[in-house]
């Protein structure tokens, strides 16, 4: 995050000769060359900081991954960030013979060409299933298509904010409680997450989408407390961690599971067993 192109292509050739010897010795690997570059790394949009790009997009991308139409500025930038891409896919091939894929934001018109998968961050705000489920119709090009992100957080309110989901906290206080949008604490719902969570899939699956990635697993730094301290509501994990001070913090492993997690586990255990049965 926030390196150059020069710095990323550096890393990402260290890092396929890693990858490389892992595929060699077995492991079934895809190299992910990046996520949503133009906003998280210098290079494409103008900006010293990932909030400077933010505020480049924003004005430009409104309506969020349902746009019907990407404006010219996001195409014109677009064809910036293939050439970026594209350097980086040179030195990965160069060091990895396995498949190779990358992240994408729905504002960047990717080359896919270049890749043996799509890989796209496919967040759902609010949209009618049937408007979300059309809008993959762009990206449907004859490889293979997989969700790389998707979820949603944990407060009532959240499904339809999707991916925005995290801007209601606008920092923290220095006694570790959370600053809130318009001085309201949200109310914690662990079933409006994971009911959203278990509806993306079942209509991504339905959909032929050949692999979804839920965003995301663990995130430490947002722990759970009691209503302004409870910072993990305001986080996409599938399970809540606690403040170094708490006891369960230093646990083996140290966190459990929302329902969310429960829920993801309960629909691909369904998956798997209705694929073993068609066998």
């Amino acid at each position: 995050m926030n390196a150059t192109i020069e710095e990323t292509r550096a890393y990402f050739e260290e890092a396929a000769k890693t990858a490389e010897t892992l595929r060699t010795e077995g492991m079934d690997l895809v190299f992910i060359a990046g996520c949503e570059y133009t906003i998280f790394s210098h290079g494409v949009f103008p900006g010293d900081s990932f909030n400077d790009r933010v505020m480049f997009l924003a004005p430009r991308f409104p309506s969020g991954h349902m746009i019907e139409d990407i404006p010219q500025a996001l195409r014109d930038k677009s064809v910036e960030l293939n050439k970026v891409l594209r350097s980086f896919v040179e030195v990965i091939r160069s060091q990895f013979g396995g498949q190779i894929t990358y992240s994408a934001g729905s504002w960047e018109v990717v080359d896919w060409s270049m890749f043996d998968i799509v890989g796209i961050d496919y967040y759902r705000r609010g949209e009618t299933a049937e408007k979300y489920v059309a809008c993959l119709d762009r990206y449907r090009i004859g490889q293979p298509l997989a969700v790389l992100e998707v979820g949603c957080c944990a407060y009532e309110g959240a499904a339809e904010r999707g991916d925005g989901g995290f801007v209601l906290l606008k920092g923290t206080n220095p006694d570790g409680t959370g600053i809130f949008e318009n001085d309201m604490v949200p109310t914690r719902s662990e079933k409006e997450q994971a009911d959203y969570v278990g509806t993306q899939l079942e209509l991504l699956n339905d959909a032929g989408v050949d692999a979804v990635f839920i965003y995301v697993f663990s995130f430490p730094c947002m722990p759970v407390g009691k209503e302004a301290r409870d910072l993990d509501m305001m986080s996409f994990s599938l399970v809540k961690t606690f403040p170094e001070m708490e006891s369960r913090s230093k646990d083996m492993p140290p966190w459990v599971p929302k329902e969310s997690f429960h829920r993801v586990a309960e629909i691909f255990g369904s998956m798997e067993q209705s694929e073993q049965s068609q066998k």
